[in-house]
């Protein structure tokens, strides 16, 4: 899977990751192959599935877990079962901090995710 508008940094992210949920990769092997710090392979990640649509998927599991391309409807379930409980517990966080702003600070926040 290479796309010609890739930055060198991105294709070289991309390079390291395998196929398939069962063969993911770690972050940290992942760091180590790309030769890029952990926060800049984050990022180039992200970069990847919401700017370019290259459908990487992560998981965690006892096996280890990491990156992995998505290629078939499991691999896409596997992928959304690791997202939907992280994405849960940041939300539980934001209503808690909100809460904390309304109690001690006698302030509004509310959270606006921008698109």
């Amino acid at each position: 899977m290479t796309k010609q508008y890739l930055s060198p940094q991105e294709q070289a992210v991309l390079d390291c990751i395998p196929a398939g949920h069962k063969k993911a990769i770690s972050r940290r092997c992942l760091v180590e192959r790309s030769r890029l710090n952990e926060r800049k392979v984050r990022k180039i990640i992200l970069s990847l599935i919401v700017h370019r649509g290259i459908p990487i998927g992560s998981c965690t599991g006892k096996e280890g877990g990491g990156y992995f391309i998505i290629q078939s409807y499991d691999d896409l379930a596997v992928a959304m079962m690791h997202l939907k409980p992280r994405a849960k517990k940041i939300f539980l966080r934001v209503r808690a901090l909100e809460n904390i702003a309304r109690e001690k600070f006698s302030r509004q926040l509310k959270l606006v995710i921008p698109e």
